[in-house]
Parts: C-alpha cells; sequence; structure tokens
C-alpha cells in the first residue's frame, strides 16, 4: 500500500490546501508556497551557503513518485525553482547525492496543475533535503507545493546494506542494519564468483530484533573478489534478498567496448555498493568532456556513449565510488576508418 505525503511549506507553517475545485489545481498567490530570499548555511556542509528546505518524515520510508507545483503567482514566476539537487540520509547527518532534477516553469494560470516531475526509484530515507541551484530568474528561490509517493519499510526489508573491502589484510567485511519492531529474523549471507551461482556461506540463526535500528557485521576472510547478498527470513517465513553487491580488493571493475571506436562506445561499471557511481570522461589534458552520478541499486550498470563530437585521439575514463576508484583509457579513430 502507498501512501502519498502532501506538503505546502509557508516559512515554518505547513497548510495542506483543500479549498480547490479540482484538487490538482493550483491557485496563483504568492502565499501559498515555501519561497526562501536569503541563503544560508546548507545542513550538507558540502553545499555551501544556499536555498534549501529540509524534510524529515519522522520515519525511514521509500520514495517513488513526485509532483511538483512551482510558483504560480504572475508577478514572481522566475522565483519558481528551474534546478535543484536532492540528497538523502537515514540520520540526517551522513548525506547521499540523488543527483540534480529540473523543474517547468509555471504557468500563471488559475488551470495550472504542477508536472508529474520524476520518481525517487524507491530509495529509503528518513531525511530528504533540496537544494536550489538555480530558479528561473529570480533573486527568491521558491516552489508551491511537493508530493512524494512513499511506501513504509516492510518486515524484511533492508534499511542498508555496504560493504567495507579491505584489502591490506585480504577481507571483505559486510555491515547491514534493519530498522523495524521487535521480532525474530534469520540472516543467511550468499556469495557468488559470478553473480548467478550462490552458496550460503553463514546463518546467523534466530536473532531477535529490538525496536529501533540495529547494526550487524560479518567478515569474510577470502581474498578473491566475489559478489555478497543477504537472505532475511522474519518470523512469519517471509523472505527477501538484499540486492546484491561486488566487491573488488583493488580498482573498480570497468569495461569498455568497443575500443577503439568510432562514435559510439559502451561502459559497463561494476558497481561495490548502493553509493552512488561519479563518473567522468576526460582529454590527455585533463579537460572534463561528461561527467555523471549513476543511484541504482544494480550490480552491473551499463552507460552508452554515442555522438559526443570527440577528436582521433586518447581519452580516460574514471569512476569513483566512495573510496574505490576505477580507470579506462579509449582510443577514438578518426571517421574515415
Amino acid at each position: 500500500m502507498k501512501y502519498i505525503i502532501s506538503l505546502v511549506i509557508v516559512l515554518t507553517s505547513v497548510l495542506q490546501i483543500n479549498a480547490q475545485c479540482y484538487p490538482d489545481r493550483h491557485n496563483t498567490t504568492w502565499f501559498h508556497g515555501w519561497e526562501s530570499c536569503e541563503m544560508s548555511e546548507n545542513p550538507n556542509t558540502s553545499r555551501g551557503v544556499s536555498h534549501w528546505i529540509l524534510y524529515d518524515l519522522g520515519h525511514v520510508y521509500k520514495l517513488e513518485d513526485v509532483h511538483l507545483w512551482n510558483v504560480n503567482d504572475p508577478e514572481h514566476l522566475e522565483d519558481g525553482i528551474k534546478n535543484v539537487v536532492f540528497d538523502y540520509s537515514t540520520d540526517g547527518n551522513d548525506w547521499v547525492e540523488f543527483g540534480e532534477q529540473s523543474f517547468e516553469k509555471a504557468t500563471g494560470q488559475s488551470i495550472y496543475e504542477g508536472e508529474n516531475a520524476f520518481s525517487f526509484d524507491g530509495i529509503k530515507t528518513r531525511y530528504l533535503l533540496m537544494t536550489v541551484m538555480e530558479t528561473w530568474g529570480g533573486e527568491c528561490a521558491g516552489f508551491g507545493e511537493i508530493r512524494i509517493g512513499v511506501a513504509p519499510i516492510t518486515a524484511t526489508e533492508l534499511v542498508n546494506f555496504d560493504m567495507d573491502c579491505d584489502e591490506k589484510d585480504g577481507h571483505t567485511e559486510l555491515s547491514w542494519s534493519l530498522i523495524n519492531e521487535s521480532q525474530t529474523v534469520i540472516f543467511d549471507i550468499e556469495k557468488s564468483e559470478d553473480g548467478e551461482n550462490w552458496n550460503v556461506i553463514n546463518s546467523t540463526g534466530n536473532i531477535a530484533v529490538q525496536q529501533g535500528q540495529n547494526e550487524y557485521k560479518y567478515t569474510d576472510n577470502s581474498d578473491k573478489d566475489a559478489y555478497y547478498r543477504i537472505k532475511v527470513t522474519d518470523q512469519s517465513g517471509n523472505s527477501t534478498y538484499t540486492n546484491a553487491h561486488f566487491c573488488s580488493k583493488g580498482e573498480i571493475k570497468t569495461n569498455v567496448f568497443p575500443n577503439p571506436f568510432n562514435e559510439h562506445f559502451t561502459v559497463e561499471i561494476l558497481a561495490q555498493n548502493d553509493d552512488p557511481v561519479i563518473y567522468e570522461l576526460t582529454d590527455i589534458y585533463g579537460r572534463k568532456i561528461k561527467r555523471g552520478v549513476i543511484n541504482s541499486t544494480s550490480v552491473i550498470n551499463t552507460l552508452n556513449f554515442d555522438n559526443l563530437g570527440l577528436e582521433q585521439g586518447n581519452y580516460f575514463f574514471t569512476v569513483r565510488q566512495g573510496s574505490k576508484t576505477g580507470h579506462l583509457k579509449l582510443v577514438k579513430m578518426s571517421s574515415g576508418k
């Protein structure tokens, strides 16, 4: 079952607008919405002084579709948000970047119904931070309303599953946490060398989960690269699996094909965990050609590049996820070949 969080922010007050004939239409008054005309220190210190708004959802939820109404006052349309970066956190201290999103300018008409903007694709979080990167030209920044589809965390869903690959000692440390009410669960830790054939390497047996957040760890002393996942079974016999994670003892594994290439090439990245993957394509002088962020729970992430207007020569593709990096050298052939 899904729930809807509907938030209309007026400075420090939270209001719900129910007086419209058509619920999705937004009126044209400036005071029905959130507006920031003075920048301040961002809760995510890496964002510096900025226009921002922070939501505390009270509990950890899975976030899904977003519908947003921009500033719809005809005299303040330029104050509407244009480009925003979203960060999320389960504790309000450690932030993960979801990425930048763009929003349309409002029409200033009484029949304005906002836009179905994007989806958070089920990220699990309690705190959601919006930082305004650009408005539609106004000195202030704001929007009318944001509506976020959310779903509660089920009994067997993990809030977080991370791996710490320690190359020095040659082992892989798995860590995960579960937020739940008191109950009994079993964790089966599974391992695979190819991502398809799995073996159970450890089973915890029955563990009493206390109310709140519970932290767990397991260390695999193997010195080989491998995939890991955890099967969680609750007291009712319901089971679920975490997404598989790939742990490399060296660099992040990346592949490119074809290489050399003419106009098109594909990069395949084996993610280490659920943290964002940052990639960058540069020339031999270090000049940035393409940069992006992948927010995905998949182990294998595929990127296709086409018609970048590159000249013949050598290029470098760099991948970063947490403390891990990966590097590729690409060769662009002349168009005549």
